[in-house]
């Protein structure tokens, strides 16, 4: 039986939404904002709105394909597609390796919850968190996405506080003054773009779930044209309150914490940190093991693993595949790896992932004609498709460019190694599993 077969409930419009959210609201916004003022001072929150509509536009070849054949694991299957079965091979060691990411969201979850109980110890902290959304996950994605609900709307009441109360003491005379805003011009602008962009994605990772969505055609595009709209529009308001209620000095560069500490009363400011910041990033934790596992169910199917790891327990998870994903999060934990290095690493990895499926858009009139043309992108020439792929893809791999310029040379070269070890790896395997196919079909 493939590892795909799930009689599993199907996820409503709503689920999807409040995975989709989790996906994307993590430690991202509370650490790279910061930055991204020292980029571009208080135009800051332009960059916000921007990415939204840049990171759809980026992966809109994927969202057109994914939505028109939904399917689990849809990203892999593109990839599959376009560049045949060495292609989704690429595509599932990036993405494999790249999940490190645990470690990086169980890390940073564990410095800001730290933080206030200054006398736990981190490694602790981080590891106990890992495990338990292994546990959270381990009973089904129905439990996951109970618990993924609750975690959200104290999220909301978390960065609701934040911005109701920053707001009416934001100087717009300062923010919009030219001294201050877009201060390092278009370049500085799209640099910061460039920085929080991928942050703003994670939403696109809910046509991974399309065999187990309802109404998938109508839905998928509809989640993620919803999540990437709230979230820019959330974080672009937390990013005018971090710039406009102190001088660029006293917040470029710095975590919003230090902003929230500055506006708001000590009670308050608990509840920005441990509902804020630690269940933005719980709620990535725990959205991850769905996603990671639901992305590579096709990948294992294929053999790039052994099948072991497709297998499900009674409640309809992945568990082989999720003690995988917790064995990422413990170990560079454990091995007290710099997390600075494992953030950047694992983002590279993942924006690097983000190209290849966009080229399944090119096949997909010619293997699935029929969904094509119920397609609301449909178009009957090849001019209209190519267009609508490499555009797109252009400019995914333009603001790759941009993000990797700011990358340290240490990153670069652990990315690289990533790289190198794929081809290794993927043409080995991928050479066993056609023979072992060739003897199947003999």
């Amino acid at each position: 039986m493939s590892v795909l077969e799930n009689n599993q409930y199907k996820m409503k419009f709503s689920d999807l939404f409040a995975l989709g959210l989790g996906f994307t609201i993590g430690g991202s916004v509370f650490a790279l904002t910061g930055v991204a003022i020292g980029m571009t001072g208080t135009s800051v929150f332009l960059v916000y709105l921007v990415g939204a509509a840049v990171i759809l536009a980026s992966m809109l070849p994927t969202i057109i394909a994914g939505s028109t054949v939904p399917r689990t694991s849809v990203s892999y299957a593109l990839s599959k597609e376009a560049f045949g079965h060495y292609g989704g091979g690429i595509y599932f060691w990036l993405f494999f390796i790249g999940r490190i990411a645990m470690a990086m969201n169980c890390t940073t979850f564990a410095v800001y919850f730290t933080s206030v109980f200054t006398k736990l110890n981190p490694t602790a902290v981080g590891c106990v968190i890992c495990i338990l959304f292994f546990f959270t996950n381990y009973f089904g994605l129905k439990s996951a996405v109970k618990v993924q609900k609750i975690m959200n709307m104290v999220l909301y009441i978390s960065l609701g506080v934040y911005i109701v109360i920053g707001l009416p003491k934001v100087d717009f005379a300062m923010v919009f003054s030219s001294e201050n805003f877009v201060t390092h011009g278009a370049g500085g602008f799209m640099s910061a773009v460039s920085l929080v962009i991928f942050s703003l994605g994670g939403g696109m990772s809910v046509l991974e779930f399309g065999g187990m969505a309802d109404n998938p055609k109508k839905n998928l595009p509809r989640v993620c044209l919803s999540v990437a709209c709230t979230v820019g529009v959330l974080f672009a308001c937390m990013a005018l309150v971090t710039a406009g209620v102190a001088p660029i000095s006293q917040t470029a560069g710095k975590p919003i914490a230090n902003t929230a500490a500055m506006i708001l009363s000590r009670p308050l400011f608990l509840l920005f940190v441990l509902g804020g910041c630690c269940l933005a990033i719980t709620t990535t934790i725990n959205a991850a093991y769905g996603w990671y596992s639901t992305t590579c169910l096709r990948a294992v199917d294929d053999g790039w693993l052994p099948k072991l790891f497709g297998k499900r327990n009674r409640f309809g998870s992945p568990v082989y595949l999720q003690v995988l994903w917790l064995l990422f999060g413990l170990i560079p934990i454990l091995a007290g790896l710099d997390n600075a290095v494992v953030t950047k690493v694992s983002t590279g990895l993942q924006i690097l992932c983000n190209v290849i499926p966009n080229f399944g858009l090119l096949v997909l009139p010619k293997l699935y004609p029929d969904d094509w043309k119920e397609s609301p992108f449909y178009s009957k020439g090849k001019t209209g498709v190519y267009l609508l792929t490499l555009i797109p893809t252009a400019l995914t791999i333009a603001l790759i460019y941009l993000n990797f310029r700011t990358y340290p040379r240490t990153v670069l070269i652990c990315v690289l190694v990533a790289i190198v070890l794929g081809a290794v790896y993927v043409p080995v395997v991928g050479h066993s599993l056609k023979k072992k196919q060739q003897i199947k079909q003999a």
